[in-house]
């Protein structure tokens, strides 16, 4: 997630690391380009950005807006809906919001068979859980 938002320009030069190939080399400086995971600001970052697309898109993914306000921990959506076909929506809308900054819904589970595993293109998927009794 971090990797796909891109730093304002005019904020690079806070954003700067220092590289040296060998002891004896002279550093070379970087201006990050993009949120780079384990900066102190990151997490910040990635929270807002995905909170800016939710409010940016409220009026053509309003289900997935409400749950990228609402039911988001970093970058783990945890949510539910009432319905299969409100699921079906919400997890449609959802992929399609993230697509329109780059980003891509990776994981997705659910406790109906119908829905489980119903993306075409993800690229992980859990196995569901067995009711206990």
């Amino acid at each position: 997630m971090f990797r796909q938002i891109l730093i304002d320009p005019a904020q690079r030069d806070l954003l700067r690391i220092m590289w040296k190939t060998g002891a004896n080399d002279k550093p070379v400086i970087y201006r990050l380009k993009t949120v780079t995971y384990g900066t102190s600001s990151a997490p910040f970052l990635a929270i807002r950005t995905l909170k800016q697309l939710a409010m940016d898109e409220a009026s053509r993914f309003p289900l997935a807006s409400k749950v990228a306000l609402q039911d988001v921990y970093m970058d783990d959506v945890v949510s539910g809906a009432q319905t299969l076909d409100t699921a079906r929506q919400l997890q449609c809308q959802l992929q399609n919001m993230l697509k329109t900054c780059g980003m891509k819904l990776h994981k997705w589970n659910s406790n109906s068979k119908e829905l489980f595993n119903s993306s075409t293109d993800q690229e992980h998927s859990f196995q569901p859980t067995q009711n206990q009794p």
